[in-house]
């Protein structure tokens, strides 16, 4: 199978963050099936990222993006301080932002077809570092303590295939944290993530562009 190196690496930082909530990822979440081909790297901002590239690829074969709609994984159990209606503006929020972005940038399309990368992005469980639950006991956007405080922390997990074959190119798992909460008991909003996801639609568009020069 032929693919762009250059764009499969554009579209895994499409979902980097700037700072880490965690020193750990969960890989627990299933989403991306196989988790032992990923290896922690430093992406050029210098964060730490689990990532993989298929050694096999080669570049000039990809012209085009297909991004799936943002999915959470897996299904979202609301609470009193992420609620449903939050849930669904987060990820209404970063999926028109992307593919706004993505097109000014790239050629974005909505079919498979030869030389077109199917994009497959989706907001996965976190939990605390010293939590003994599995991932997928918790909603995925988890409350976590760091060193800042009560914040709420995001993980991103991306899968890229190729459209048409469906064989794996890519993937990378990622994880950040938004605003500092007034409180434990505080509700998250939208507005608490909103920079955090301006930042991973703003960064992953420019590294696409200047890599497709």
């Amino acid at each position: 199978m032929k693919s762009n190196l250059k764009l499969v690496s554009v579209v895994a930082i499409v979902f980097s963050l700037a700072g880490c909530a965690s020193s750990k990822v969960d890989t627990s979440s299933g989403f991306l099936g196989d988790y032992s081909m990923l290896r922690q790297v430093k992406d050029a901002a210098g964060d730490s990222v689990l990532r993989y590239e298929n050694p096999k690829v080669k570049r000039g074969t990809y012209y085009a993006v297909m991004l799936d709609p943002i999915q959470y994984y897996p299904a979202p159990k609301p609470t009193d301080q992420v609620t449903a209606l939050t849930l669904i503006q987060i990820a209404d929020y970063m999926d028109h932002g992307l593919r706004e972005k993505l097109g000014e940038k790239v050629k974005v399309v909505t079919e498979p077809g030869p030389g077109v990368l199917r994009v497959r992005p989706a907001i996965t469980a976190v939990a605390s570092e010293t939590a003994a639950l599995k991932a997928y006991q918790y909603i995925p956007i988890a409350f976590v303590l760091s060193s800042r405080g009560k914040e709420a922390a995001i993980q991103i997990e991306t899968q890229i295939l190729d459209s048409v074959t469906g064989d794996l190119v890519g993937a990378s798992v990622r994880q950040g944290a938004g605003a500092k909460l007034k409180n434990d008991k505080a509700q998250l909003t939208l507005k608490d993530v909103q920079p955090l996801l301006d930042k991973w639609i703003e960064v992953g568009a420019s590294y696409l562009a200047e890599r497709m020069k």
